[in-house]
Formats: C-alpha cells, sequence, structure tokens
C-alpha cells in the first residue's frame, strides 16, 4: 500500500526547477483551492512542490511549502485557504439504563441489526465508521465478523488491530455484544463497524491522515452503507469551523453521514472547543455524567463553546465519566476511561437505533430529533456549555419510530441561579431531599468567561455537617455525594472573588432548591 500512495504522490510532482530549499524552511500545509483553482497553476506561480496527498471532496491538498512559497500561495486568490498541518489527539456503566438505551430496548426492540441476523453482519445493518486507533476485532465483544471494512493511514496493515487500545474502546461503547460482560454491552450491539485508523499507537495523528480517513469513508459510503461516523478525537481550540477538516466533515454530513465528534476535554473554560468538533454540521457531544457516577452533573472538563466565530457548540451531551468497555489485547478483558471520547460513540450507538427504527433519516434529522428531545440542563435553551442538554435516547428514539411509552426513571432536575453582590458574600439555598436512592449533584457555572471570578459551593447535610466542598478556580464548581438521610439539606454559594451571576443545575430526588439568604 506504501508504494502505491509514493508512486500516485509522485504523478502529481513536477521537476523542480528553483534551488531547493532547507528542510527547516518546509512545512506541511492544509491548502484549500478557490473555484476554479489547479495544482498546475499554483505550481507555475509558486513553484514546484512536494504533494502529500490530495482530497477530491473538498478540492484540497496537503504540500510541503517554503516559507516564501506559504507566503506566495497565502495571497494568491486561486487559493481559499492555507493552514498548518495540525496534530490531533484522542479524547481519551450504568450509563445505558440512565440514559434510556435499555428500556427503549426492551419497549421497541431495535439494536441496528436490520437484515434479521443478530450475529450476522452486512451492509444492510446500520454501519457506523470509526475513525480512530483502530479495532481489536479479536476481542469477544467485536469477533463476530461485527467489522465489515477497514483502512490503515497509519501503518498500510490489511486486517483491523489496534496499538494503542482508545479505537476498541470507543467501538465496543457503540456497538459491542458484551459477550465478556453483559453489563458492558454496547448501545446498538446489531450494528456493523467499519474501522479505519488515523491515529498511531500513541493517540495521535496528523490532519492529512484524518482528512484522508473522512474523504475514504465518504468514498465508501455506497460500498458499506455507511450512515454514521464516530471521530473521538480533537485539537485544541477554539476553531471557527471553517478549517479542511471541519469542511470535509460538514462534507460527509452532505452525503448522508452523520459525523459524530467529541467537543474535546480541555473545560471549563469558554471557548475550547476545537477542530472538528467546531465543524457546523458535526453532532458535537459534551459529557455529563449519570447517576453511577455520583450523579448527573457536567463533567467539568468537557469542553465548551462558543465557536470562535460565535456559533454555540456542543449540540447535546451523551455519558463520558467512568465508562468501561473493552480493553484491546485482552481477548475478554474491560478498562474504565472518561473523556467526550467515551461520549460520543454513545450518542453514535444511539443515532444508529434510530436509524434502525427509520432508516429514511437524514443526518440533519437525526442531529435535530436529538436536540429537540434533550433534557435542558444548566439554563433553558440551547446554550455552549451543554448544547441542547443531556441526551434522551429514549426520547429521541420515539420520537422517530412513531412509538408510544415512558423513558426510565431518573432524577429530579432543576435549574436556577442567582448572584453574588460582594466578594466574600454568600448565597443559601434549601434542598429538600426525599429519598435516598439517588445521588446530590451540584454544578455551578458562572457565564461567560471572566477570570475576575471564584465562586465555591459546600454542602451542609441536615445536621450542619459539611458533606462536600468544591473550591477550585474555574468558572464550574461540581459536589456530586450520595445522601444518607432524608431530610432539608443546605447549599452554600459564596464569592471568593468576584461578583455577578451564577447558573445551579441540581439533580436528586426531591423538590426545587429555594433560595433562603441572597448575599
Amino acid at each position: 500500500m506504501k508504494k502505491l500512495v509514493t508512486a500516485f504522490l509522485a504523478l502529481l510532482a513536477l521537476p523542480l526547477t528553483q534551488t531547493p530549499a532547507l528542510a527547516s524552511d518546509r512545512a506541511t500545509v492544509i491548502v484549500q483551492l478557490a473555484p476554479g483553482g489547479s495544482l498546475r497553476e499554483l505550481h507555475e506561480r509558486a513553484g514546484a512542490f512536494p504533494v502529500r496527498a490530495r482530497w477530491h471532496t473538498v478540492d484540497a491538498l496537503a504540500a510541503s511549502l517554503t516559507r516564501a512559497q506559504r507566503a506566495r500561495l497565502a495571497r494568491d486568490p486561486l487559493v481559499r485557504s492555507i493552514e498548518l498541518e495540525r496534530t490531533y489527539r484522542i479524547t481519551a456503566s450504568t450509563a445505558r439504563a440512565s440514559y434510556g438505551v435499555s428500556k427503549a430496548a426492551a419497549d421497541f426492540g431495535m439494536t441496528g441489526d436490520r437484515d434479521g441476523a443478530p450475529r450476522s453482519y452486512t451492509r444492510t445493518d446500520v454501519v457506523a465508521c470509526v475513525i480512530d486507533t483502530g479495532i481489536d476485532s479479536s476481542h469477544v465483544d467485536l469477533n463476530q465478523g461485527q467489522v465489515i471494512g477497514w483502512k490503515d493511514f497509519v501503518n498500510g496493515r490489511t486486517s483491523p488491530y489496534d496499538d494503542n487500545g482508545h479505537g476498541t474502546h470507543v467501538s465496543a461503547i457503540l456497538a459491542g455484544q458484551g459477550d465478556g460482560n453483559a453489563a458492558y454491552r454496547g448501545v446498538a450491539p446489531g450494528a456493523a463497524l467499519v474501522g479505519v485508523k488515523a491515529m498511531n499507537s500513541s493517540g495521535t495523528g496528523s490532519t492529512s491522515a484524518i482528512i484522508s480517513a473522512v474523504q475514504w469513508c465518504i468514498d465508501k459510503k455506497t460500498t458499506y452503507n455507511i450512515r454514521i461516523i464516530n471521530m473521538s478525537f480533537g485539537s485544541v481550540g477554539p476553531s471557527s469551523g471553517t478549517d479542511t477538516l471541519s469542511a470535509i466533515v460538514n462534507t460527509a454530513a452532505d452525503r448522508g453521514i452523520l459525523p459524530v465528534v467529541a467537543a474535546g476535554n480541555d473545560g471549563p473554560a469558554a471557548s475550547t472547543v476545537g477542530s472538528p468538533a467546531a465543524a457546523a454540521k458535526a453532532l458535537t457531544v459534551c459529557s455529563i455524567s449519570d447517576p453511577g457516577v455520583k450523579g448527573f452533573s457536567v463533567s467539568p472538563w468537557s469542553s465548551r463553546g462558543p465557536t470562535a466565530d460565535g456559533r454555540a457548540k456542543p449540540d447535546v451531551c451523551g455519558p463520558g465519566q467512568s465508562i468501561t468497555s473493552a480493553k484491546a489485547g485482552s481477548g475478554n478483558g474491560y478498562v474504565t476511561y472518561s473523556g467526550t471520547s467515551m461520549a460520543a460513540p454513545f450518542v453514535a450507538g444511539v443515532a444508529a437505533l434510530m436509524l434502525d427504527v427509520n432508516n429514511a433519516l437524514t443526518p440533519a434529522q437525526l442531529k435535530y430529533h436529538m436536540m429537540v428531545s434533550a433534557q435542558d440542563w444548566v439554563v433553558a435553551g440551547t446554550d455552549s456549555d451543554t448544547g441542547a442538554g443531556r441526551l434522551q435516547a429514549y426520547e429521541a428514539i420515539k420520537r422517530v419510530g412513531g412509538f408510544s411509552g415512558t423513558g426510565p426513571a431518573v432524577p429530579g432536575h432543576h435549574m436556577t441561579g442567582s448572584s453574588l453582590r460582594a466578594s466574600g458574600n454568600e448565597d443559601q439555598w434549601s434542598i429538600r431531599i426525599s429519598s435516598t436512592s439517588s445521588p446530590i449533584a451540584v454544578t455551578l457555572i458562572i457565564p461567560g468567561a471572566s477570570a475576575s471570578k471564584d465562586f465555591d459551593i459546600r454542602l451542609r447535610a441536615p445536621n450542619g455537617t459539611v458533606l462536600a466542598t468544591s473550591d477550585g478556580t474555574s468558572r464550574q464548581e461540581t459536589i456530586g455525594i450520595r445522601p444518607g438521610v432524608t431530610g432539608t439539606y443546605l447549599l452554600v454559594v459564596d464569592s471568593y472573588a468576584g461578583i455577578g451571576g451564577y447558573d445551579l443545575d441540581l439533580s436528586y430526588a426531591g423538590s426545587a432548591p429555594v433560595l433562603i439568604s441572597n448575599g
């Protein structure tokens, strides 16, 4: 395979006609051509240069350019954009039940299997392309012929493998059988997978490798009937979503493939969503924990919007904390990871279930139904911390299938907030707990991106004992604890520095919180 690629690239290179530049003067860049532009014209204007890859879908190429060539092409009207090659990194349960997947499968009977043969995988099933570090198809959760297609952009190997483990974990969240342990069954175990390795053994990958991977999935859409691409990786933000990788992700959506992208793990600071999560047509996934991990709360490390051009991202939140899934190289073992990398394949699996019950859904419709059926989180409406809110798989599947039914029982959920008028002041909230069966989860978020504010929270038991404190320096504070007794608890919000408003999101079994003292 390596020889074929080398030969292909050689056909695109023209003989050098100028003095070679020093190696240190060169850099690999991604060039998007403007309408009417051609590679031959770029060579004529800037001098010949080696081309590493070309992508017809977005009319772009990866090339090694000197500093002078980069400056020349940056001003050329035949060039839409020029960007440096970047390195992308992987963004390294009870979630099936609490997010509604288990009850939806029981009530509505879908798994992603559309060919009527649950242990036989073909293009007739719902098919998801997983771009990652690879897939260990020998693991018992993935060894039933589930991987129906494979491409390796890193080492050129022809059979599925995973020399990092991230891609296997992600793939089994999406569609693992749970044969090693039924508790760790994937969201859509009837779905088929196409593995594309674009990330190396250390969990990083280049822009050009990832763009090539997305292009390959688009090109193979008909061959494998690919309907979903999962991308559990990202770059450090912020991004405007106009870069070449974001552009080809948008193209995938235009071609009928839903791109599901991890938001990233650089929160809680604002404007930390990078590429390709900033792509407008991507379904960008943030992380909210589930009740098995100290209650429903926004994962503090989950990346936030807005994008560099001011759009709200992410789009919806799935479970990304302490998710147990298949461990590569173990045969039948499992490992627990946290990250939006884990939340994205969960959402991709739900998309597969939605396609199982209504195969005519477009990427835009899948995204729409997930967002409108989500549970608002932190504030009403779509926001740049949690998008449309917490994914409700049961409601999304029910909507697109025309079903009726009631989703799983979950703890009560309350959104509120107030403001602190001076440093050192505090607010006190009364929280009435009616059952100890659910954790008390509290998320405080300071709106915007002000470094001058530092608010803290602490929770007191009915007897006055301090049960938990969160006193970091970021814009988010989080508490999660299981109550020992019913009764009235006290949540204290105080200002260590600064004044202004704050938003509270609370999840527990009990009535709405009441502000009893405002500082």
